[in-house]
């Protein structure tokens, strides 16, 4: 009973502290677009007005921002130049310019999704939410396609009804844009889109309905700034060298949680605060020098931070991890006979093995 009293509680908490938040959504909107039937036509049933704000919209909100924040797999480009055949960026610059309202901007916006999902004949039943965010990073614009779950409820007589609620984690389509970095013109990056795998007619609709285009590879990216960062580490001691880039990865990595990209300045600001050794933009003249192409800032890429750190693979019979800076120390590869000799075992691994060759 008290486990379950604390976990009631800190839910409680939680809820409050998020209805509590600073009111950073200025306008939210919803309207449905549902086919019922493969060979049915597309409805929309539209709302007229915005939401009046309050503390379950912010609440849905913030849950819908935050698990978007935490998906894999989406791609980062901009609008498509071509606005007659995607209009949605034109009409976005019209709600933005104050010559059209945001009620007006979403209708046909999702109208125009109507239109894109008219060209297949997949079932399709969701919630297209629009919200607008101010904060001090920028506005933004937020787009998310979110289905009803149903579910099974005691009501206060005990019997068993069903209902209808909001699958705020399991949405598949959505889309951010950055208002901010879209009027400076200076970011390639600033839509970021998210596409399920599934039916690749409803995923290109989406794709076609945002007008997104310009798909960056932010592996290259990270892949480029990494050769850069182990170039910068090859000129420190060994101690401060380990320290770097273990300290870069970590920062890389909560910027990629908080849906943020890398600003190399201000990780190379850290990094002198950080690491007293280090002069003042010391790490970022650096890798300015010895990118490819020079980037004031880029989105990471969790797997190749990942695999910068630590080594791994696996088969059907052996599995293996390890941190890149034990290859040559503690871990010995040998290419002409293809294996490794392993020295400074971990103390649980020597142990298992002593006791499985004694039983054996």
């Amino acid at each position: 009973m008290q486990v379950r009293a604390k976990i009631d509680a800190y839910y409680k908490d939680y809820k409050y502290n998020i209805r509590n938040l600073p009111m950073a959504f200025s306008s939210i909107i919803t309207h449905r677009i549902q086919r019922e039937s493969p060979t049915a036509s597309v409805k929309i049933h539209p709302r007229s007005e915005a939401f009046a704000a309050s503390g379950k919209l912010d609440e849905l909100a913030y849950e819908l921002k935050t698990n978007f924040i935490r998906k894999g797999g989406k791609s980062y480009g901009r609008f498509s130049n071509e606005t007659v055949e995607f209009p949605f960026s034109s009409w976005l610059q019209e709600y933005r310019q104050d010559r059209l309202g945001f009620e007006s901007f979403t209708q046909k916006a999702v109208n125009h999704f109507k239109n894109e999902l008219e060209k297949s004949e997949h079932f399709f039943d969701a919630y297209l939410f629009f919200a607008v965010e101010k904060i001090e990073a920028g506005d933004f614009l937020h787009v998310f396609a979110v289905e009803h779950l149903s579910g099974l409820y005691l009501d206060a007589d005990l019997t068993i009804n069903d209902s209808l609620y909001l699958d705020s984690s399991g949405f598949s389509l959505a889309a951010k844009i950055n208002l901010t970095d879209w009027d400076a013109g200076e970011s390639v990056t600033y839509v970021t889109l998210l596409r399920g795998r599934g039916e690749k007619e409803i995923t290109d609709a989406f794709t076609n309905f945002i007008g997104f285009s310009d798909k960056h590879d932010i592996k290259s990216d990270t892949v480029d700034f990494l050769q850069a960062v182990e170039s910068f580490s090859q000129t420190l001691d060994e101690a401060t060298a380990k320290i770097t880039r273990t300290k870069v990865v970590d920062y890389c990595m909560e910027q990629k949680k908080a849906g943020k990209p890398v600003v190399i300045r201000e990780l190379s600001d850290t990094l002198s605060q950080e690491i007293k050794s280090y002069e003042p933009e010391h790490f970022s003249r650096h890798i300015e020098t010895k990118q490819a192409e020079s980037k004031s800032e880029f989105i990471p890429d969790a797997a190749q931070l990942r695999n910068y750190i630590r080594i791994s693979g696996r088969n059907d019979s052996l599995s293996m991890s390890f941190a890149s800076e034990c290859l040559g120390n503690e871990i010995v590869y040998d290419a002409n006979s293809d294996s490794l000799t392993i020295k400074n075992i971990p103390p649980a691994l020597k142990a298992r093995l002593l006791k499985h060759l004694k039983e054996s």
